[in-house]
């Protein structure tokens, strides 16, 4: 709670800036996550993160008019996790291929997007064996602020549908991201 209030208090105080005068802007951007997608049991609501490591996202992002813009972006998340009965694995990875759509006012905007969101379980970090990669829609939304300079802050609500794995339980990806980056326009 005290994160949100943070952060929405953040946005307001940016978006009353003086230096915060762009709009959409056309172009590639880079960003840290500094936030976290998590592996969570389907059924039964237990989170199977320990801790997280970090991730990063990419996009394109086209105008649409002075309002509107639709991106193609890809993200990943790496982190900390155990699965109960099966010790084998120690980390994660999860990550998003999708598509969004932002209204902007000014440089703040709130964007919807799906698309394809992904998750793998990892043995170490040195051996390289993984559980496969398996796939699942999903959706999310956030909101943020974009510089005329390029630079971005925001935040995301991410959620996907069922993983289905043939020897680990059900899955699903869900989390809260904050990303900080930068946009070449």
């Amino acid at each position: 709670m005290k994160l949100k209030f943070t952060f929405l208090l953040g946005v307001v105080l940016l978006f009353w800036s003086s230096f915060l005068q762009a709009g959409p802007g056309e172009g590639l951007g880079l960003f840290l996550d500094f936030g976290q997608l998590k592996a969570v049991n389907y059924n039964t609501e237990i989170e199977y993160q320990t801790s997280k490591i970090g991730g990063g996202q990419y996009d394109y992002q086209f105008t649409l008019g002075g309002s509107f813009s639709f991106s193609l972006f890809g993200t990943e998340f790496g982190g900390k996790g155990v699965l109960p009965d099966n010790t084998k694995y120690e980390y994660y990875k999860a990550g998003i291929m999708g598509a969004e759509f932002r209204a902007w006012m000014g440089p703040l905007f709130i964007g919807v997007h799906g698309g394809q969101y992904f998750l793998t379980w990892i043995e170490s970090l040195s051996l390289g064996s993984y559980s496969g990669i398996k796939w699942s829609t999903g959706s999310g939304w956030g909101l943020g602020l974009e510089s005329e300079s390029g630079w971005s802050l925001s935040w995301y609500n991410e959620k996907s549908e069922k993983i289905i794995f043939g020897n680990l339980p059900d899955q699903r990806v869900e989390g809260n991201r904050i990303l900080l980056g930068y946009r070449w326009r």
